[in-house]
């Protein structure tokens, strides 16, 4: 005769509460791995130079300033770098949004010959890392032909007709505008799971009233697809903002961008002096600190539609 030594009364709360306890612990240990870098960085760039030095690792400073801040983005010229950076990153931005929405909606809600292939070059620009195209690349806008135009010009007055947009602002807005700019491929596969998600009889009744495919997508489909919009919009944000290999390699007319320049800082940029290192350390932690804040403030207004974007984009129907 087999009895239970805990009734199962009391078994069941306490097997809820065990598994409580290892999600909060689960959650707050994989929380500290992620906010632990922010966190150091404010606290160095709050800290003195000195006293960062001597007191150790603290995170909260004995006595918190802000002249690392102050002085750290007068000899960095950050706004300068900011402004440059933040053009690219804005019009990279909404030609990402435009344009791979329209390709996520044609992919997603309609079936036509060579569907597939389309589907298999998209892959490809996932799977195909950006450093090996930055060659050819550049070569292809160093001597911009106008998709072909300045070829046949060419033979009318027997040179071929082109132009230099390597160092312009058009050698990041043109692979945006055209559905290949920094991780396109991503962005253009969002949009498809959200679309193909979507209720047919929305569709159906749209035609019904006379509505053309574009109309269908302007006025019935995006209106309805707010989340992934803005989940796009901040992860194209994320990683113009945050590209250095690109910008650094297009050398810019208008001037450098932000994330070159601040990958390019070493102890060596600003004297031999052991005090003038330590004093660099913390005004580099300012730098870096200041470099990511407009993200955090950026995510904290989008991160609502981020997660129900990450939520819905594996559901059907």
């Amino acid at each position: 005769m087999n009895k239970r030594l805990i009734p199962k009364s009391v078994l069941d709360p306490l097997a809820n509460f065990a598994y409580m306890l290892f999600r909060y612990a689960l959650l707050i240990g994989v929380s500290y791995l992620a906010i632990y870098p922010m966190i150091k960085m404010l606290s160095a760039a709050l800290t003195e130079a000195e006293t960062y030095y001597n007191g150790g690792s603290n995170f909260i400073p004995p006595v918190a300033t802000f002249q690392n801040f102050i002085h750290s983005m007068k000899y960095f010229k950050f706004f300068e770098y900011a402004k440059v950076t933040g053009l690219i990153t804005i019009a990279c931005t909404i030609c990402s949004v435009i344009i791979c929405s329209l390709v996520g909606y044609g992919i997603g809600r309609y079936k036509f010959k060579g569907h597939g292939l389309v589907y298999i070059c998209v892959l490809f620009t996932i799977i195909m890392p950006i450093q090996t195209a930055q060659l050819p690349l550049t070569y292809y806008y160093r001597w911009f032909d106008l998709f072909g135009i300045g070829k046949i010009i060419g033979l009318f007055t027997g040179e071929t007709f082109t132009i230099n947009i390597l160092h312009s602002l058009a050698r990041f807005i043109l692979p945006a505008a055209l559905g290949v700019g920094l991780n396109a491929g991503i962005f253009i596969f969002l949009f498809q799971s959200f679309f193909s998600g979507m209720p047919k009889d929305l569709e159906e009744a749209a035609k019904i009233d006379g509505c053309s495919p574009f109309k269908i997508y302007w006025k019935v489909m995006i209106p309805n697809i707010t989340p992934v919009l803005v989940t796009v919009a901040l992860l194209s944000i994320i990683y113009y903002w945050n590209d250095s290999l690109v910008v650094d390699m297009a050398k810019l007319d208008m001037g450098p961008t932000l994330m070159p320049q601040i990958e390019s800082l070493t102890e060596l940029n600003i004297g031999a002096g052991y005090m003038d290192q330590m004093q660099l350390k913390v005004e580099y932690y300012a730098i870096m600190f200041t470099s990511v804040l407009p993200l955090i403030i950026v995510f904290m207004f989008g991160q609502k539609f981020f997660v129900e974007c990450m939520d819905r984009s594996g559901s059907k129907g």
